[in-house]
């Protein structure tokens, strides 16, 4: 029996990890190969009918979805068709829609996978198989739910392949003690733990092979203190100096020996998702993901100096319009963490949310990823207000490019976060260029704080190239000027000379104040009359 597993990736970083599962826990041998969600379908379909499979399954997920169903229409292949992934364990009905679908492996797949082998093999009942929707007289029948005891669960990184351009997934537990009812995690009933000491080996074997990125997979990656206390003395116990560790975590659970823990941790090698979603203590008991923000706000506050912060927001969640939304934002922004994202609540078959969307008027898009578009609370032109916030959020403070900007607006000034990114947000265009994205700044805000925006603006664009760049804008230093305060800089700062600063410096200046950017190697310096 042939059988031939396919992935297609978001993103060619992020390999097929649910293939990758099946691939290391198979009794039988197994081909697989990965695309892009970027490939042409055509290529696709060329390259799966080059052979003549027995069963041909795919991983299905809100990113690939669409793209998957169109791949399986245009293949001529007579092959069995199975299905894996929660797009396709939450939506059996829609998916069997399609003929050609003859089977769907719900959630953990990898003994399921092998008793739906062995059926097919005429080695067993179909009834006995685990977690298995399949056609009965042209209805849906389904198994019965079973969750893999993981002690029985193997990985293999090899799988991967590529580890200076891929991410390494990697667990330490399943499912997630909280109910949030935007999120499939919350079907997960029951947390259960891989054996530590393997965990602890795949992290070294990650160490070993120059791995760039590992991002463990679990929900709530801090549920068990004790195991993060000891994975993460682990990681930096055995430092390379360059594989960053990314986990989720629940930002106001942290005990005081986990945070002196963490205050050990060389800065970048660790990287925290923090879901704070919503600071309104009426959406978040609506959604069952109550916080502590105010918890949340002094265990970040304590960690960020030793790890990388992501927070996430949720535009759209109930109970939320859009005055609260605003401070939601300004509240998380003020966190100042590395990496702000703002998210669109989605409508994710089999949760709460999805379940009860009437009683809010949810209205989402029907294609995926089933983005809200309205709601009671919030309507359609405040939430693409809300996405022009994110477009501008994302270029200027995500993409670190304007950090010394960001800093000079929100710290120095103290500009309300939200009305200064739909300000920036309400011209862009699509694809800027930093050249673009500097000027269009400026504008933007000028008449805040014009000539003192303007110069660091400036630092911030001359820092992002690596030579002496085109000057875009009116030079207002003369000859004479610029010898005197070049001789200026040489006396304040000795490691500089003369014949340096006019072959690799760049000066410029904001009344009585100067800046100096100098190439090879790169550095910043001021002085001031």
């Amino acid at each position: 029996m042939k059988i031939l597993l396919v992935g297609i990736n978001s993103k060619y970083i992020h390999p097929a990890m649910g293939i990758f599962q099946i691939v290391a826990n198979s009794k039988v041998p197994i081909t697989w190969k990965e695309f892009t969600i970027k490939d042409k379908t055509e290529t696709i379909v060329q390259k799966i009918a080059s052979d003549n499979y027995d069963i041909i399954g795919f991983s299905v997920y809100i990113w690939n979805i669409e793209k998957v169903k169109e791949v399986i229409r245009n293949l001529p292949s007579k092959a069995i068709f199975l299905l894996g992934g929660p797009e396709a364990s939450y939506r059996p009905d829609l998916m069997f829609l399609d003929q050609r679908i003859h089977y769907i492996i719900k959630n953990e797949g990898e003994e399921a996978f092998n008793e739906l082998v062995e059926y097919l093999s005429g080695q067993r009942d179909i009834r006995s198989v685990s977690n298995l929707y399949y056609r009965e007289n042209d209805k849906i029948a389904y198994t019965y739910d079973i969750l893999p005891d993981l002690c029985n669960v193997a990985h293999n990184q090899e799988l991967v392949g590529d580890f200076k351009n891929r991410v390494l997934y990697l667990e330490a537990s399943r499912g997630c003690p909280f109910r949030c009812s935007y999120c499939l995690s919350s079907l997960e009933k029951q947390v259960r733990y891989f054996d530590l000491a393997s965990v602890l080996a795949q992290i070294e074997a990650a160490f070993d092979k120059g791995v760039k990125t590992v991002k463990f997979l679990d929900r709530s990656f801090n549920i068990n203190q004790d195991n993060m206390r000891k994975i993460l003395g682990f990681i930096r116990d055995h430092d390379n100096g360059q594989t960053v560790f990314q986990f989720e975590i629940i930002g106001d659970y942290l005990e005081a020996e986990t945070i002196a823990l963490i205050k050990t941790l060389r800065r970048g090698q660790i990287r925290f998702e923090i879901g704070i979603q919503s600071t309104n203590p009426k959406t978040t008991k609506a959604v069952s993901r109550v916080q502590d923000f105010s918890k949340l706000k002094n265990n970040v506050d304590l960690i960020k100096n030793n790890v990388v912060i992501h927070l996430d927001l949720i535009a759209g969640l109930p109970y939320e319009d859009k005055k609260r939304f605003i401070r939601t934002f300004n509240q998380a922004f003020a966190l100042q963490a590395d990496e702000l994202q703002l998210g669109f609540l989605k409508e994710l078959q089999g949760t709460a949310i999805s379940n009860t969307k009437t009683l809010h008027d949810y209205v989402f898009f029907e294609l995926s990823p089933y983005e809200i578009i309205q709601n009671k609370y919030i309507s359609a032109i405040e939430l693409e207000e809300i996405r022009i916030v994110e477009r501008a959020l994302n270029r200027y403070y995500n993409s670190h490019i304007f950090e010394r900007t960001c800093a000079f607006l929100f710290s120095k000034h103290k500009l309300n976060p939200y009305h200064t990114f739909l300000k920036i947000g309400r011209g862009m265009i699509k694809g800027m260029q930093p050249d673009a994205l500097a000027q269009h700044f400026f504008l933007s805000l000028k008449d805040d704080l014009n000539e003192d925006l303007l110069f660091v603006i400036k630092q911030d664009y001359l820092l992002q190239k690596q030579m002496k760049p085109k000057i875009r804008w009116s030079y207002e230093i003369d000859r004479q000027e610029r010898l005197k305060i070049y001789q200026e800089f040489v006396r304040v700062y000795p490691e500089l000379n003369l014949d340096f600063l006019y072959r690799y410096g760049h000066l410029e200046k904001s009344k009585n104040k100067y800046f100096l950017v100098t190439y090879k190697p790169q550095a910043l310096y001021f002085y001031e009359q």
